[in-house]
């Protein structure tokens, strides 16, 4: 490539998206990509003043509508790599999802993780085929070699009993209660009375799971027990737990980490199940309060099926004995399907064949002309570009925080991350990889007195170290 590219990868929730953004993002600085990560509440600042060559967003959704508008009008390349990539129960559901949620036109590449997903979007005309391509999801690179040897230690000793909780719809931690969960339900294209059946049987299945967890310690009180909420969940709602001597409930680190020091894993419909069975990791599934509104197919399906509470205090005894029974044939092989259905592979190639997509994106672009009349962005849209442009972000950020809520404020710190972190995570990367390199982190404050003036300074550049 004559040029240097440059991308900016766009990070949603760090404690979820970070490890596997470095990966892709140091994959793409080996190949003399200029890399920058991005938080995703300061990419409206920072992307456009950077004028990348392509970014790569976490989703397209009406709330970033205006947002891919603006990136397009100002010929910058616009690609996804979905963080909710077995998002909804099924492929043809998720696909039509993001059908629905507009902007897919103006889209140049998107990143499917599985094979099934990328039938359901051809199936349902989501995007154009010419720009699908299925990938993986980089963050579950770090279940195979050499990325595994990669994971830091959770900050407790291993061979816990882990259950990790999915209850974000009504135990929240990023909005103001399950109203504002049943509106968000509803936008996504799902009617009221759908989105309102959802919370009632989601807060049934959140208290059994926490009344469980409380039988679980009791039972076994010489076994460590560590529950692990959503990320968006709040923790304090699990604080009845911190009564057991046994029992602890942790919300850092990232669902692998934790899987890989586990010896079993206790869920209701949470898609780490499939990361477990990827780490060898057997998941037990609480099916006697489940129901078909909240039940994940997939992670139902790779599953060992628990019918009773009594049922489930024998298989976690069978299990830290080591003698629970194999599976029944149906499970293995649906474990082996789906795999290649939602994650493409378990081979430690994701971030590869991501990077490989992205490139082969912006080559072909190159010294294509903007084809077509671009769609404006909203007013309010227009009006808030202006006004990051006009007044520079520090003065913007002030106008903002008056204006708008606390919580959304508590959001975006809640969604940052550090030099410090991602150069930690760089670190573990470069000691397992087998091409010796070694990659440093940067903040980006911006080349001249007018990018100083309007990037925010929490957006990181990755470069080979010296």
């Amino acid at each position: 490539m004559p040029d240097q590219p440059h991308v900016c990868l766009i990070v949603d929730n760090p404690l979820r998206d970070l490890e596997g953004l470095v990966l892709l993002g140091r994959e793409l600085a080996a190949r003399g990509v200029k890399v920058t990560l991005v938080p995703m509440y300061e990419q409206g600042s920072d992307v456009p003043a950077l004028k990348p060559d392509l970014v790569l967003l976490n989703y397209t959704r009406p709330n970033n509508a205006d947002l891919i508008k603006l990136y397009k009008r100002a010929g910058i390349l616009v690609g996804v790599l979905d963080t909710e990539g077995i998002g909804g129960n099924n492929a043809d559901q998720f696909a039509t999802l993001v059908k629905n949620a507009g902007s897919t036109a103006l889209l140049d590449l998107y990143c499917v993780w599985g094979q099934a997903q990328r039938a359901a979007f051809l199936k349902h005309g989501t995007v154009p085929a010419h720009i699908l391509r299925a990938t993986g999801c980089p963050r579950y690179d770090f279940c195979a070699g050499p990325w595994r040897a990669a994971l830091s230690r959770p900050a407790v000793g291993g061979g816990y009993v882990l259950l990790n909780t999915n209850f974000p719809s009504v135990n929240p931690h990023f909005s103001n209660g399950p109203d504002d969960e049943v509106e968000t339900i509803v936008n996504a294209g799902y009617s009221r009375d759908y989105a309102n059946q959802v919370i009632i049987e989601a807060r049934h299945a959140y208290r059994s799971t926490l009344e469980m967890s409380m039988k679980l310690a009791e039972h076994y009180p010489d076994v460590h027990f560590v529950l692990r909420p959503h990320p968006f969940e709040n923790i304090k709602s699990y604080d009845a737990l911190s009564a057991y001597p046994n029992f602890e409930v942790r919300q850092e680190g990232t669902s692998i980490e934790w899987i890989n020091g586990a010896r079993l894993l206790i869920h209701q419909n949470c898609s780490t199940a499939i990361e477990a069975t990827m780490l060898d990791v057997e998941p037990l599934s609480m099916e006697w309060f489940n129901t078909p509104s909240l039940r994940v197919q997939a992670a139902a399906q790779v599953s060992r099926p628990v019918a009773s509470e009594s049922d489930l205090i024998a298989l976690v005894k069978q299990g830290l004995e080591g003698r629970m029974p194999p599976v029944a044939e149906e499970t293995a092989q649906l474990r082996c399907q789906i795999i290649s259905d939602l994650f493409t592979a378990v081979d430690g190639a994701s971030s590869i064949r991501v990077a490989n997509a992205i490139l082969e994106t912006i080559v072909a672009a190159r010294g294509k002309g903007r084809l077509g009349t671009l769609p404006r962005p909203s007013s309010r849209g227009r009006a808030v570009a202006m006004a990051r442009v006009a007044l520079g972000y520090k003065a913007s950020s002030v106008i903002r925080r008056h204006l708008g809520s606390a919580e959304i404020e508590r959001r975006r710190l809640r969604k940052a991350f550090s030099v410090d972190a991602v150069g930690a995570v760089l670190q573990r990367i470069d000691a397992v990889s087998a091409d010796g390199r070694q990659f440093s982190v940067r903040e980006v404050v911006g080349d001249t007195r007018w990018m100083a003036r309007v990037v925010s300074g929490a957006s990181l550049q990755l470069t080979e170290a010296s």
